[in-house]
């Protein structure tokens, strides 16, 4: 908003939402709704949501409306910690809001508070879902591998993560995550430490394919080019 009021030459908002009503813009649901695009460069995912230098766009408009979108749609209702992670903003207030507004429901859990949808047909399906514990015949989409994974596989996992740097840190996250599917930020956030934040970039680079491949050797390491192997040869042989 500041760069736009700067760009026309005035300190006054209004002048500004004038002048993007004759355009087809996006407004932020991350940052307060303080940052702008233009509906045709926003790029979302399946999920509708898009993601630009960190400033996140959803398909849905809001961050109130796309957390009600996101439960009303889900299987099995979200945890205010998995739509945090999922949305990568702070959703408690909203989903209070929503609450209170009777447009989704909330119910505990395991000692948790769960958010369902409001309709009583799809939020009585979700809450069977949650309850229903993980098998073997449980659908693939709603196990939680980690769930299943040994002790010591989980210490390998962390050894080798701790032996990556931070950048690989982030992409390695990034993938798990995106094994792991919904709520995988959070899950992997709890077994590596990592910020959810920083887990969501990873994923976010590995999506956009933002990724530079960088040389894995240090410079003089591998083996040594045939001009030096056919130089050493020849000096042997005149010796």
């Amino acid at each position: 908003m500041q760069e736009m009021k700067a760009a026309l030459g005035t300190t006054v908002d209004r002048t500004v939402l004038r002048k993007l009503q004759e355009l087809p813009y996006l407004c932020s649901y991350s940052h307060r709704g303080k940052f702008y695009t233009l509906d045709p460069l926003a790029a979302f995912d399946d999920q509708g949501l898009w993601a630009y230098q960190g400033a996140r766009f959803s398909r849905f408009g809001t961050l109130i409306d796309t957390a009600e979108q996101f439960v009303t749609r889900s299987d099995r209702g979200y945890l205010a910690s998995e739509l945090a992670g999922e949305l990568q903003a702070p959703v408690k207030e909203p989903l209070l809001k929503l609450v209170s507004l009777q447009r989704l429901a909330r119910k505990q859990v395991g000692g948790q508070y769960v958010y369902f949808s409001s309709d009583r047909g799809k939020r009585t399906e979700q809450a069977h879902l949650r309850h229903t514990p993980v098998t073997a015949q449980t659908p693939p989409l709603l196990r939680d591998p980690l769930a299943q994974t040994s002790h010591e596989t989980k210490a390998a996992i962390i050894l080798f993560f701790n032996t990556l740097d931070e950048r690989q840190r982030r992409l390695y996250a990034g993938l798990e995550s995106l094994r792991l599917g919904h709520g995988g930020d959070s899950r992997i956030a709890e077994l590596t430490g990592l910020d959810v934040h920083t887990i969501a970039k990873g994923r976010a680079e590995l999506f956009e394919r933002d990724v530079q491949v960088e040389r894995i050797r240090r410079p003089g390491a591998g083996r040594p080019a045939l001009e030096n192997k056919l130089r050493k040869s020849s000096t042997r042989s005149k010796s």
